[in-house]
């Protein structure tokens, strides 16, 4: 016999929700290249970003960067046309907001340094694995500008 009744405990709430995800990181991709901004397109997708457009040369570059103000651009330097370091000012003036990561094959320092005079956030030599980009993009879009990346070995030398 029981003299006393177990007392029920209540269940325990449920856990909140998880915060909402925050939003894919906005990017475009500026490349003569057909084969090099698709295999960018995927492999940034697959990544977790929002690649909202891309554009072949300079100029184009300088359009869907107004139409989209992306987080980020990855600007390719030699085009035909409007290469990437003359548009890179004017991509700023269509975008304020964005965040240029040159993606070139050019590794000389004379390069780097005029990118970066011209506005780019970062720089990244071609041959760097698309993990490494997806990683230097994210921490350009929280951080602002860092260091460039290289391949390995170094690409020139």
């Amino acid at each position: 016999m029981r003299l006393f009744r177990k007392k029920e405990e209540a269940p325990p709430p449920p856990p909140p929700p998880p915060p909402p995800a925050p939003p894919a990181l906005r990017v475009i991709v500026v490349d003569d290249t057909e084969d090099i901004r698709s295999l960018m397109r995927m492999a940034l997708e697959r990544a977790g970003f929002d690649v909202v457009a891309d554009a072949q040369d300079g100029e184009e570059a300088i359009v869907v960067a107004g139409e989209h103000q992306p987080d980020l651009i990855l600007l390719d330097l030699h085009m035909p046309g409007l290469g990437g370091i003359e548009a890179l000012p004017r991509i700023l003036r269509a975008s304020p907001r964005s965040r240029v990561v040159v993606f070139s094959a050019m590794a000389a320092t004379r390069m780097l340094e005029a990118a970066l005079d011209a506005g780019a956030s970062a720089y990244i030599v071609k041959g760097v694995s698309p993990k490494r980009i997806a990683e230097h993009l994210h921490r350009v879009a929280t951080s602002g500008s860092v260091r460039p990346v290289q391949p390995w070995p170094l690409a020139g030398g």
